[in-house]
């Protein structure tokens, strides 16, 4: 006899679906997408069902029945549902896995759905008042309003203060009288709580969605959003897969950034995710971006996506001068004399300072001058950085922590190295030269706690501080009008990086934190140290700006016939001994060198 069966998916890192009979007091309400409690092994388990079938039991053994349907009506809608199988496909990645990333925990551990009412917060800082669009603005605007009936995708390509955001409120507006819903999605959720308070104005219905929120809010916030109870949701990457039953446009700001991309579990890029979601929905997608990435570029070359340009900062504030200063002969000193001469400078006129250093802790690499020994993840085999505030050795990749009291773990020899620097060593460093200045060290060390770095960015603008010790954390996004130098510290490294994307990276992330430097009514002064003031691209940066860096830099790429003039992939193997990841990959390489038509290099160790 023929049984109804369910292929369902566990929130697991497993590739196969699992057989399971349908009840027959289920079969009438069980759907694709619906979650049911089933037993998998000897536990019971939250799986969703992906198909269901009439067939035949071939398996040669009993099929276990669902044990309970929770949901009347399927929690995942059926465009979720076609995304996050494409997404499975396309990124090759476990179903389970994509199901556990595109859901709240609460929905995953079989909570039943309740109804939510929508809490509007106050606002603080309200932006209702009508802001004059500039001439850029406007004509923005008025291109991207001709296709918001179907599927475009734009890059809308500005300057840092060139007033993007102000773009976005207007086309959400427009979308938002369509009876439309908005989703923004952010690289940082340190950005979210500033577009918060942009766009929570006239009456307008908008929800956060991150891995800060608690379980319980975010599961309620997912809850309004199916529920079509919100009309602007700003998140971060994961957002992209919410089900937003009236959604009408997607923005992804700072399109270019690498924190779009999910390098954990089963990895994505949420941009490119974004834009297959547009395409199958047939709205309209806006990336934003002053410094956008060189596959982005490739696809306006091929018009594939429509460029908007915005070449002039808000009221015709100036870009920052920029200037280099050559530490190749002062090969101890952290800071030159003239970032110390420029610092005191903006504190005697009550001016704001920001030191850019995007490397966190104290030291990078440590090593023992008695044995060699050098510090480096069991996991990852990578170097642990010495986090001196907290006597910690820290893996960046993985999170790994061990205690270490400045001590040899191999020969307990307390001759230890301390090389290179981090935002630690350089606020160590700042207080002593500045004492008795007004010093703030912003990374995600000291920004963790819920609402920390909010209240540090509030006081940032209020000038309670003389002096600012960053990581990228505050290279995007923020605007502080009181700062008019920006400090850029140790980029030599990026500079010779055998990494495809180093520079461009690099280059990315240059740009974007002189673009914090003059926002205000003051111009700004970018000073950038290193030892290799001559690079070529550096210099090529420097003098042409990055639109013209970028066309000369795929020049590059097509003549070397390099991506994204051709796709690369990545094969990478992990193992407890060298050999055996070794090995594998040698296997691997076999199976490849039957396509004529690839390329393959290697196996090599990873970067």
């Amino acid at each position: 006899m023929k049984k109804k069966i369910a292929q369902i998916a566990i929130i697991k890192p497993l590739h196969k679906l699992f057989d399971y009979e349908i009840p027959e007091s289920m079969e009438s309400e069980i759907q694709p997408g619906s979650r049911v409690s089933i037993e998998f092994g000897r536990k019971l388990a939250i799986g969703f069902v992906i198909n269901i079938s009439n067939k035949i039991n071939s398996s040669g053994y009993n099929l276990k029945e669902i044990k309970k349907l929770i949901d009347k009506y399927p929690s995942l809608d059926q465009e979720i549902f076609k995304l996050i199988l494409w997404v499975s496909k396309y990124y090759h990645a476990p179903i389970g896995q994509i199901l556990g990333l595109a859901t709240p925990l609460y929905l995953r551990q079989g909570k039943i759905i309740d109804e939510f009412s929508y809490v509007n917060k106050k606002n603080e800082n309200l932006f209702d008042q009508k802001k004059e669009l500039s001439k850029e603005q406007q004509d923005a605007v008025k291109i991207i309003k001709k296709s918001l009936s179907f599927y475009e995708c734009f890059l809308l390509d500005g300057i840092t203060g060139s007033g993007k955001t102000e773009v976005y409120k207007h086309i959400q507006n427009e979308i938002y009288k369509k009876g439309l819903q908005t989703l923004i999605i952010v690289p940082e959720k340190n950005l979210i709580p500033g577009l918060l308070r942009y766009f929570n104005t006239n009456n307008l219905k908008v929800a956060e969605y991150h891995s800060s929120l608690t379980p319980k809010q975010k599961f309620i916030n997912w809850t309004l959003i199916q529920n079509s109870e919100i009309d602007v949701i700003i998140g971060t990457r994961s957002s992209i897969f919410l089900k937003i039953p009236s959604l009408g446009l997607i923005i992804i700001d700072e399109e270019h950034d690498v924190s779009l991309k999910n390098n954990s579990e089963a990895r994505y890029n949420a941009r490119d995710v974004a834009i297959y979601r547009a395409k199958s929905k047939n709205i309209p997608i806006i990336l934003g971006s002053a410094t956008p990435s060189s596959e982005t570029i490739f696809n306006v070359t091929k018009k594939k996506f429509t460029h908007i340009k915005m070449r002039k900062r808000i009221n015709e504030k100036p870009l920052p001068n920029l200037k280099i200063v050559d530490m190749s002969k002062k090969k101890n000193a952290i800071l030159s004399d003239n970032v110390i001469k420029a610092i005191n400078n903006r504190i005697l006129k009550k001016e704001q300072t920001l030191i850019y250093l995007n490397r966190r802790g104290y030291s990078p690499v440590i090593n023992c001058r008695e044995c060699s020994w050098i510090p480096k993840c069991s996991k990852c085999n990578l170097n642990m950085t010495y986090h001196k505030n907290k006597s910690l050795l820290m893996c960046h990749h993985c999170a790994t922590k061990i205690k270490f009291f400045n001590k040899c773990l191999n020969c307990d020899s307390c001759d230890i190295a301390y090389l290179g620097e981090g935002t630690e060593k350089i606020e160590e460093v700042i207080r002593n030269e500045f004492k008795e200045t007004r010093i703030i060290r912003i990374d995600s060390d000291n920004t963790k706690k819920k609402g920390e770095a909010e209240k540090i960015f509030k006081e940032v603008k209020l000038n309670k501080y003389d002096i600012l010790i960053g990581t990228q954390i505050l290279s995007k996004g923020h605007n502080f009008p009181n700062i008019t130098l920006v400090v850029i510290m140790n980029i030599d490294q990026s500079l010779y990086s055998p990494r495809l994307k180093a520079f461009e990276h690099l280059a990315q992330q240059l740009i974007q934190v002189s673009g914090r430097s003059g926002r205000g009514k003051i111009k700004g002064e970018v000073i950038l140290q290193t030892a290799y003031p001559d690079n070529e691209n550096l210099t090529r940066l420097i003098k042409s700006g990055y639109e013209e860096w970028m066309v000369q830099l795929l020049k590059i790429r097509k003549n070397l016939n390099l991506p994204p003039y051709k796709n690369w992939g990545v094969i990478q193997a992990k193992s407890k001994k060298y050999e055996d990841a070794e090995e594998f990959l040698y296997n691997i390489k076999k199976i490849l060198n039957r396509y004529e038509d690839t390329e393959i290099y290697g196996p090599m160790p990873s970067i």
